[in-house]
């Protein structure tokens, strides 16, 4: 969402951004701010709100008199950096002399342990500093203290999954196996999560395999820089909607469709034909 900053923030927040101008102490003393005018709303990470990572990304920028012309990224969470960076390159100032200021995003979790949902919100002191909280998810403290003791063990990413049948959502899907050329893995889903080992980021493509009712899914080729995206598996028996034409030939009810929703940017999608057969009546 792209975010006018006098016009569509609170008035509190506006105040804020007001104060950041003429903010000179820290690490920024002696300079003058430029203006922020407009921008991208900042965003906690789904991937990181789901693996429990909090912190702060501290960030050395300069700017041409305009727009943002470098980052320098000093500090700060792997799984922060991006979402951070991204929302700084899309600051918009008023015209000033080129420049250079440090920025620090702090990313706060409301509810660690889980178990009471929270809203979270963003702070804004312009262009200094940008608080942004969020709870977690779950609500589940045994799968969630589980979850983050397999995270400690072993890095991974956290693939957030959707299953639909006829449009309708599939809950409880127990587990999938993933697998690339060098081995295989049967991860539990637990909320709608499955944990997929680091190194498997590394190798060729990936193969998803999953029991859904009557049916067995198999899904190849699927690349590896999508354990970064939430995923989106359709099933149907007739037609998968209006939105998701199908190519000429292709027989629905044994074929699948598998999207994919990034952090950021438009997504992707693949459609596998064959992808599942029945193995139970």
């Amino acid at each position: 969402m792209n975010l006018c900053l006098f016009t569509i923030l609170p008035a509190i927040a506006v105040g804020m951004v007001l104060q950041g101008v003429a903010q000179t102490d820290g690490a920024n003393s002696g300079l003058i701010q430029p203006h922020v005018v407009h921008g991208n709303e900042p965003v906690y990470p789904k991937i990181a709100i789901a693996a429990g990572v909090s912190g702060k990304v501290q960030l050395h920028v300069a700017t041409d008199g305009k727009h943002v012309a470098k980052i320098e990224t000093e500090t700060g969470p792997a799984m922060l950096i991006k979402a951070t960076e991204d929302t700084v390159r899309s600051w918009e100032f008023e015209k000033h002399e080129p420049t250079a200021f440090d920025v620090t995003f702090a990313y706060i979790l409301l509810n660690p342990k889980g178990c009471e949902e929270v809203k979270g919100g963003v702070v804004l002191d312009l262009p200094a500093r940008v608080e942004v909280s969020d709870g977690q998810v779950t609500c589940d403290l045994v799968r969630f203290k589980r979850q983050q003791k397999y995270l400690r063990e072993q890095h991974a990413y956290a693939v957030e999954l959707h299953a639909t049948y006829n449009g309708s959502p599939i809950e409880n899907l127990p587990e999938v196996v993933i697998a690339n050329s060098a081995q295989s893995v049967t991860l539990p889903v637990n909320s709608g999560l499955f944990l997929v080992p680091e190194a498997m980021a590394t190798g060729s493509d990936l193969r998803l395999k999953a029991r859904i009712g009557p049916d067995l899914v198999d899904i190849s080729g699927i690349p590896t820089f999508q354990l970064e995206s939430i995923w989106n598996l359709m099933l149907a028996d007739k037609t998968f909607g209006e939105d998701w034409p199908v190519r000429k030939g292709l027989r629905v009810h044994s074929s699948c469709i598998l999207s994919f929703d990034p952090l950021d940017g438009d997504g992707t999608y693949m459609t596998v034909e064959p992808c599942r057969k029945q193995v139970d009546k």
